[in-house]
């Protein structure tokens, strides 16, 4: 597993979106450079809601980062705030796991960049062993499998 450290706060600033009749909560600027999938702390700013913490998962897709509480509460439709990601400390240990089905794929992790490995392992270390984690090889091994075929 991986070490715990302090936790990057990121001021940040987010609307409300509706697509399809459901509600999106969209940052003002892309994060880039942080785990994507992981829960964080959102401490509201705007008038209504001062001090308000909302948990939330964060996820940054191609040129956008969305917020989604966890609790299923509303967000303002426009809100400033502080951002608190929990940051994990990580090596470039593949999980045996993870290793083992990318053998068997006839995949080599050491083709993929170390941002992308990182990313990859985190991704699946989040996990705890059964369906999600197996999930989550899977959807590794699909992604590697697709980042080093030729183009």
């Amino acid at each position: 597993m991986s070490a715990r450290s302090e936790p990057v706060v990121l001021e940040v600033r987010g609307r409300r979106e509706v697509h399809d009749g459901l509600d999106s909560y969209v940052l003002d600027q892309r994060l880039t450079g942080h785990d994507s999938y992981a829960v964080a702390e959102l401490e509201l700013r705007t008038p209504e809601s001062v001090g308000r913490v909302v948990r939330v998962r964060v996820l940054t897709l191609d040129d956008v980062t969305t917020v989604w509480p966890v609790s299923k509460a509303p967000l303002p439709d426009r809100w400033s705030g502080t951002l608190r990601l929990r940051v994990s400390a990580r090596g470039d240990r593949v999980p045996a796991d993870l290793a083992h089905a990318l053998m068997k794929a006839g995949l080599d992790p050491s083709a993929l960049d170390a941002s992308e490995r990182r990313q990859l392992i985190g991704f699946v270390d989040e996990a705890r062993p059964g369906p999600t984690r197996e999930a989550r090889i899977a959807a590794a091994v699909a992604a590697v499998r697709h980042s080093t075929r030729p183009k």
